[in-house]
């Protein structure tokens, strides 16, 4: 029976969950996802437990957060005062602002009486993700 390797394409039902338990993604009641493992164009957890798998297998698998959506930086976290915060001091209208420019990086901010933060790290970041897959098909072994 094939096994999933390096450089396989496959199909995947995955659900994605924090470790207390909230689904955080899911392909569940949806297709499958597509992946061709290697390639790095799903987290680096989900790859490596696909490998040596084979068609019709399930697996639970805890990723660490370098394997999942990376460990926090706190390098990515800027700190405003209302009077210093560009575009105006809410969070609001620094969030707007961020948006009209067509920006696809995720950030939250976070605003308190002391000021605003923008926070440009993943919001995932750090978190230990639990990975319930399911191989539906290898395509490409």
């Amino acid at each position: 029976m094939p096994t999933v390797k390096y450089g396989s394409t496959v199909q995947v039902h995955y659900t994605a969950l924090r470790k207390n338990g909230a689904v955080v993604e899911s392909t569940a009641g949806g297709d499958p996802l597509r992946v061709t493992v290697g390639l790095g164009r799903v987290m680096r957890g989900l790859e490596e437990a696909l490998e040596g798998m084979s068609a019709g297998e399930s697996k639970r698998v805890t990723v660490p957060p370098d394997k999942a959506y990376g460990r926090r930086d706190p390098s990515a976290v800027s700190r405003f005062s209302r009077e210093s915060a560009p575009i105006g001091g809410s969070a609001t209208e620094m969030q707007q602002e961020v948006v009209d420019q067509g920006t696809t990086d995720e950030f939250s901010f976070v605003s308190t009486d002391k000021g605003v933060s923008l926070d440009r790290n993943p919001q995932l970041a750090g978190e230990e993700i639990v990975l319930q897959i399911d191989v539906v098909e290898i395509e490409h072994t």
